[in-house]
């Protein structure tokens, strides 16, 4: 699979979220952030996320995907975070 493809996925499944996907081959690394992800726990957040990806998880086309989740509001909050740590 190709970044663009996984980028697609997700966005399709979770309109309106910002992706970031780093990888290459079956094995990515993506950043989702969404309104969606509002009030749900971390393992709601990551499944939502799992179940646009997982017809290519269970083809084997995606082997393996890690992911950090943020609402918009944390995702600034992380910005933040990273800019003041030297």
């Amino acid at each position: 699979m190709e970044t663009v493809e996984v980028r697609k996925l997700i966005e399709t499944g979770i309109p309106d979220c910002e992706v970031t996907v780093f990888g290459e081959a079956c094995n990515f690394s993506v950043t989702v952030v969404s309104e969606a992800f509002e009030s749900l726990s971390l393992v709601k957040r990551q499944r939502l996320v799992l179940d646009t990806v997982a017809e290519p998880l269970a083809s084997g086309a995606l082997h393996a995907i890690s992911m950090k989740v943020y609402t918009p509001s944390e995702w600034t909050q992380e910005k933040l975070k990273a800019s003041a740590d030297p």
